[in-house]
C-alpha cells in the first residue's frame, strides 16, 4: 500500500500553511461516508491558502466517461453530473501522465480545449489540476482529477500545488477506506453463499440515497406546516433541505461509478458460455435467435439466461444490456 500523507508533519510548507493542512487532514479523515462535506472541506481549505474562483472533483468511469460529483464556482454550487471527455483535453492528459497540470505549462491551452467549468463567459487565468491516484498500490492508477481555478493570473505558486496534492492524497485515502469497509461487510455477508445477489456496494449506495431522500421528504413536510411569524425557522428548515439536496446530487453523480467497478467481478463470475450469451442478450437477441447463432437448444439458452440474470442481480434482460452497453 502506498504511504499515506504524514499526519504529524508537512515538510516543505510554511508554518501557517503546514498548520492549516494538518488540521484539514485530521478533519478529512473523519469524513468517511460524507462525500459532499469531504469535497467542500477540501475546497474551503484551498481557498484559505490561495484564491479559488472555481473548484471541481471528477472521477473516471468506463470508456471516456467522467463523473463530476462536485463543482463550485464563485459562491454557487453547480449541479453534479457526467460527461464524455475527448482524447486531447485535460482529462485525457491527466489520465496518461498522472502528474499535476499548471496553467503556466502551456498558457492554459490544454485547459481551454475541454469542457468549461465555472463561468462560461470567463476563461480561467490560472489553474492547478492534480491527479487522484489509487492509494492501495504503489504507482496506482489515476482514478480521477481535481482542479482549482482563478480568474486572476499568476496566483498559484509551488506551495499551492504541493498543498493541493497533499490534500488530494488525504481525500483518496478516505475514499479507499470507504471501499475497504464495503468490501469487508460484503465478505461477511457472502460467507457460505455460492451465488451472491447483485453487488452489495451498489445496494448500499442506493439505500443511502433513499435514506437521504426520506430526510428531504420529512424536511419538506415540516417546512410546509410552518407559517408566519416563523419565517426565520422556515428559512433554517429550507437551508437544511437544500443541503440534503446537494448531498443527494453528489451521491447520485457517483452511483454510476460503482457499477463500473463491480461489473468486472460479475463478468469474472460468468462461465465462458454465459459470457457469450450475455453479450448476445445485450445486443438485443431473443432466446430463439441466440439458440440459432450458437447452435444449441432454446431450453439451454433459457437456463443460461436465468443464471446470468441472477448473477447480475437483475430480473429483466434490459438490465444486463444496460450494464454491458451503458451508452449503446
Amino acid at each position: 500500500m502506498a504511504s499515506e500523507p504524514p499526519a504529524g508533519r508537512t515538510p516543505g510548507f510554511s508554518p501557517e500553511i503546514a498548520g492549516t493542512l494538518r488540521n484539514a487532514d485530521r478533519t478529512i479523515r473523519m469524513m468517511r461516508g460524507r462525500r459532499r462535506k469531504l469535497y467542500n472541506m477540501w475546497r474551503v481549505t484551498m481557498a484559505g491558502i490561495a484564491p479559488v474562483d472555481s473548484f471541481y472533483v471528477a472521477f473516471y468511469g468506463e470508456g471516456r466517461l467522467l463523473a463530476v460529483p462536485y463543482v463550485f464556482d464563485g459562491e454557487e454550487y453547480e449541479p453534479p453530473g457526467h460527461q464524455m471527455y475527448g482524447p486531447d483535453g485535460l482529462s485525457a492528459w491527466m489520465k496518461r501522465h498522472a502528474r499535476p497540470y499548471l496553467y503556466s505549462m502551456d498558457n492554459g491551452r490544454l485547459l481551454n480545449m475541454g469542457h468549461s467549468f465555472g463561468a462560461d463567459e470567463r476563461l480561467s487565468r490560472d489553474t492547478v489540476a492534480v491527479p487522484l491516484l489509487d492509494p492501495t498500490a504503489d504507482g496506482g492508477p489515476v482514478v480521477g482529477l481535481a482542479s482549482i481555478q482563478s480568474y486572476a493570473p499568476d496566483v498559484y505558486g509551488s506551495e499551492t500545488v504541493h498543498a493541493f496534492e497533499f490534500l488530494a492524497r488525504s481525500v483518496v485515502t478516505v475514499l479507499a477506506r470507504e471501499r475497504e469497509d464495503v468490501a469487508n461487510r460484503a465478505s461477511l455477508d457472502l460467507v457460505g453463499d455460492d451465488e451472491p445477489d447483485s453487488p452489495l456496494s451498489v445496494l448500499e449506495i442506493v439505500d443511502g440515497f433513499v435514506e437521504t431522500l426520506e430526510k428531504i421528504r420529512v424536511g419538506l413536510e415540516e417546512s410546509i406546516h410552518l407559517v408566519p411569524p416563523q419565517l426565520s425557522v422556515l428559512n433554517r428548515r429550507l437551508v437544511s433541505v437544500r443541503e440534503l439536496c446537494r448531498q443527494a446530487q453528489t451521491d447520485a453523480a457517483e452511483v454510476i461509478l460503482t457499477p463500473s467497478v463491480d461489473l468486472q467481478g460479475i463478468l469474472e463470475s460468468l462461465t465462458p458460455r454465459e459470457r457469450e450469451i450475455a453479450e448476445l442478450v445485450a445486443d438485443g437477441l431473443a432466446n430463439e435467435r441466440i439458440a440459432e447463432r450458437l447452435q444449441i437448444s432454446e431450453a439451454t439458452v433459457k437456463t443460461h439466461v436465468t443464471r446470468i440474470l441472477k448473477k447480475f442481480g437483475a430480473r429483466q434482460r434490459a438490465a444486463v444490456a444496460a450494464r454491458l452497453r451503458p451508452f449503446g
